[in-house]
């Protein structure tokens, strides 16, 4: 299996590493040895001299989750080599050197083969979950670990390899205190049942805790969604009640995978339930170890059962929390788009106004201006009159002394003659300065409406041309 990542699955053979290795002594199993190698040559070399024990437990990890396995991809050939172990092996160390990935969630399964000469291989990958305090206020993380048994039923040989990620991990503290004890004589059974319990303890002992963390944290979101749904709709809300979206976001997707992973375990626990009732009955003993750690694994089957329908509760709860912040910021846009047209309202209500004023303005205006023209019409027409009145010295009228009246002179004709051509070359001139003064006002308003238009033709030239 490729194992994609920033880190790589194994260290390099030169590289310091940290193997533990937990054998019995002599032909008993009643006392563990534990040795340490902390290089890749050391530990091959251990491994090839000292003939197999009845008990040989190798403890290989690495120091987090995304960093890779203190072990070389040589070293780990050379064991599978040694004791002739298949694939298997690999598949174990696949999620070493990254993260535990959700698209893995559904791997790891307890697979059981039985091999030639009663030798029977078991293998599961599981994950687990652990809650770090590392100078603040902690946080929960997931790790992946992977164990092999081989039971060499002829030559009642065990060998374990557990694969795990961060130092002093519950696993390897549970191994020391395993190898520290006197035991008497360890018999298979009760190897079985003791290191496959530390295996089942140190992986599952979390999962109640982290899926009540999970819970614990929807309830606060759902909380603080009420209030932030029953803010807008109020229009009290401040706007922080959206701010836990990429909180949310996150524990929807810690609970995505959750499902899988613990369905795999279950699967794991069901397995092992029935190999172990398979290897008790078959114990002259009833009361064997095998039957024990079956009794384990189903309480740890009846443990986590519920908590598989707890964490699709969660995620309706999640789910609805993610529709209710839908609503609420829809009816925020919606009170806000209200509020921004009513303030379009009455700023176009106030133009109308405005308009309406600038009309009236206009109207007086116009009212004036045709004072004005009436004005300079009638000015314009007694300027002449009285030009050629001035000119003719106002002798237009006589005293007639027989009538006691005036009397019009002979050459009047010549005062409405002259005062006519006057009068319509005065008025002839203004309406031709005022035309042309009008056309000028016109061609430049025209100018100004359409240089915005001519502009944009330009732009457009301009795009079409590049």
């Amino acid at each position: 299996m490729s194992n994609k990542s920033a880190y790589p699955t194994f260290c390099q053979p030169d590289d310091p590493v940290n193997i533990s290795i937990y054998e019995s002594e002599g032909s008993t199993v009643d006392k563990l040895t534990k040795s340490v190698f902390t290089e890749n040559r050391l530990f091959t070399q251990h491994v090839d001299t000292i003939p197999s024990p009845q008990l040989r437990i190798i403890s290989i990890h690495s120091l987090s989750s995304p960093l890779p396995l203190q072990i070389s991809k040589d070293a780990l050939e050379f064991l599978q080599t040694k004791f002739n172990i298949g694939p298997e092996l690999w598949d174990l160390t696949s999620t070493f050197g990254n993260k535990p990935l959700g698209a893995a969630a559904a791997e790891g399964a307890m697979r059981v083969q039985q091999g030639p000469n009663g030798i029977q291989d078991c293998q599961n990958h599981r994950t687990d979950s652990h809650f770090l305090l590392r100078g603040g206020p902690g946080r929960w993380t997931i790790r992946q670990a992977g164990i092999f048994h081989r039971q060499d039923t002829k030559n009642l040989q065990n060998l374990w390899v557990f694969f795990h990620a961060g130092r002093g991990t519950a696993m390897e503290k549970e191994l020391d205190a395993f190898a520290s004890k006197s035991h008497g004589n360890l018999s298979t059974d009760t190897s079985w049942f003791t290191l496959h319990q530390i295996a089942l303890t140190s992986c599952l002992g979390g999962w109640r805790s982290y899926v009540e963390h999970l819970g614990n944290k929807v309830d606060k979101y759902f909380g603080g969604t009420l209030s932030f749904i029953d803010g807008s709709m109020n229009n009290t809300t401040k706007g922080q009640g959206d701010g836990n979206l990429a909180d949310i976001h996150d524990t929807r997707n810690r609970l995505l995978d959750l499902p899988s992973r613990l369905m795999t375990t279950l699967d794991t626990l069901q397995k092992l339930e029935a190999v172990s009732l398979a290897s008790s009955s078959q114990q002259r003993n009833k009361e064997n170890d095998f039957g024990k750690l079956a009794t384990s694994a189903l309480y740890y089957k009846e443990h986590l059962e519920p908590l598989v329908k707890g964490v699709d509760i969660i995620k309706e709860k999640v789910k609805d929390t993610l529709n209710m912040i839908e609503i609420g910021l829809s009816f925020r846009m919606t009170s806000k788009m209200l509020d921004v047209n009513n303030r379009m309202v009455d700023l176009n209500q106030n133009m109308l106004d405005a308009n309406k004023q600038l009309l009236q303005l206009g109207n007086k205006n116009f009212d004036d201006n045709a004072t004005v023209k009436i004005v300079t019409l009638v000015t314009l027409i007694y300027l002449p009159a009285s030009l050629v009145s001035s000119v003719l010295g106002m002798n237009l009228f006589d005293f007639d002394n027989d009538t006691a009246g005036f009397k019009i002179s002979n050459k009047f004709w010549i005062f409405i003659v002259a005062t006519l051509i006057l009068a319509v070359i005065t008025l002839s001139g203004w309406f031709v300065w005022a035309h042309k003064e009008g056309m000028m006002r016109r061609r430049f308003i025209y100018l100004k409406q359409d240089a915005p238009r001519a502009t944009g033709r330009t732009l457009s030239m301009i795009v079409i041309e590049a």
